[in-house]
């Protein structure tokens, strides 16, 4: 016996014993602590809520329209403590208002029901039920109107014509909706002054006939709006054009005085400004024989609204025409009147011819009837 006791191989066997019952006692204690504390983390129980969750709609959306859901609902779950946090943190699940094709046309009032979630956990929709309208579905196009206040365009400015990316839009909604539109619109909003296009992304407004907005869907939602803004004051010269009798003797030029009054800025829509490169002002020189200042308001063509300066000075300078000019003068006078002269005898030429020739045919038409009566009385005598 001592010498088993003694031998090295029994103690190694013993030692090796000792430690795997060590081991095997400390890894027992372990699983059971561990085991434990799932079982605790299991078994606690609790409730949280889930804020701002979206309602999934199941229904024939290309033939009804449903209203009355609210925008998110919340939802109250309670359960072990890990699959709350779990489900509160990944949100994932559906809250469904399920199969309301069967429902039909109407107003209806459902529970929403939760899909995804874990069978462990209990749950609670707030609200628990909501009232809804199914509606059948209208789709129609609407131009849009652009509402524009041009009070705020600057007083040397002019709006033009307003332009829309999309003219049109599509409205989709229930048909009792969609038979209320009585505007759809976008408002231009800007402050007083303005000397620049106006561009500017507006949303769409739809409403009824009392003005109060509709819920409709639109497509498209917004449109940008471009107004452009040019200046309504134009500079273009002033021409000056001679009227009146003239005396045949003098030589008539028509200046301004003021250098600075031979341009006029002129005020007018942008069409006009366009197509004016002058400004014409009329000066009548009849019984003017000597040189002469005059001081002469220029008149308001049509479509114009201001003008500046309102009248300038002019000077009429008058020269007597050498005898040059006056011979000229004198045979271009000849040579009108012989053309006119020319002209008239011409004319009466042709009037002499026309009633010659109405002459022999009146000569003709008497000879033809008095041969007509002198065969009718040849033929009475005969027949007596």
């Amino acid at each position: 016996m001592e010498k088993i006791y003694n031998n090295p191989w029994f103690m190694k066997i013993v030692a090796l014993a000792f430690a795997l019952l060590l081991f095997t006692y400390v890894n027992s204690s372990n699983n059971r602590g561990q085991t434990a504390s799932n079982i605790d983390g299991l078994s606690a129980v609790t409730s949280d809520t889930i804020l701002e969750v979206p309602i999934v709609v199941e229904i024939d959306q290309d033939n009804y329209y449903v209203t009355g859901f609210p925008a998110t609902v919340s939802v109250e779950i309670s359960g072990p403590s890990s699959i709350v946090l779990n489900t509160k943190t990944t949100k994932n699940f559906d809250i469904v208002a399920a199969d309301l094709d069967s429902l039909g046309v109407g107003t209806h009032t459902i529970e929403l029901v939760a899909e995804g979630l874990s069978p462990q956990l209990e749950y609670k929709v707030l609200p628990e039920e909501v009232t809804i309208t199914i509606e059948e579905k209208k789709v129609e196009t609407f131009s849009v109107d652009v509402e524009f206040d041009d009070s705020i365009i600057d007083d040397e400015f002019v709006a033009g014509t307003p332009t829309i990316n999309y003219e049109t839009v599509e409205l989709t909604g229930t048909a009792s909706t969609i038979d209320q539109i009585a505007e759809v619109k976008v408002v231009v909003n800007e402050e007083d002054g303005v000397t620049e296009d106006i561009v500017q992304t507006l949303p769409i407004i739809v409403s009824d006939a009392e003005g109060k907005e509709l819920d409709v869907e639109l497509n498209p939602s917004e449109v940008t709006v471009n107004i452009p803004v040019s200046p309504t004051m134009k500079e273009v010269p002033i021409v000056l054009n001679q009227t009146g009798t003239t005396n045949t003797n003098l030589n008539y030029e028509l200046g301004i005085s003021n250098q600075a009054d031979t341009i006029v800025s002129v005020q007018a829509d942008s069409e006009l400004l366009n197509s004016l490169s002058s400004y014409p002002v009329d000066i009548d020189v009849t019984d003017i024989t000597e040189t002469t200042t005059q001081l002469i308001e220029l008149p308001l063509l049509d479509g114009i609204t201001t003008l500046d300066p309102e009248e300038i000075e002019v000077t009429i300078t008058i020269t007597e025409k050498s005898s040059q000019e006056n011979e000229q003068s004198t045979t271009e006078t000849n040579e009108e009147s012989s053309s006119s002269s020319e002209s008239s005898s011409s004319s009466e030429s042709v009037q002499n011819e026309s009633e010659s020739s109405e002459s022999e045919s009146s000569s003709l038409d008497s000879s033809m009837e008095q041969s007509d009566e002198a065969s009718s009385e040849s033929s009475e005598e005969v027949s007596e």
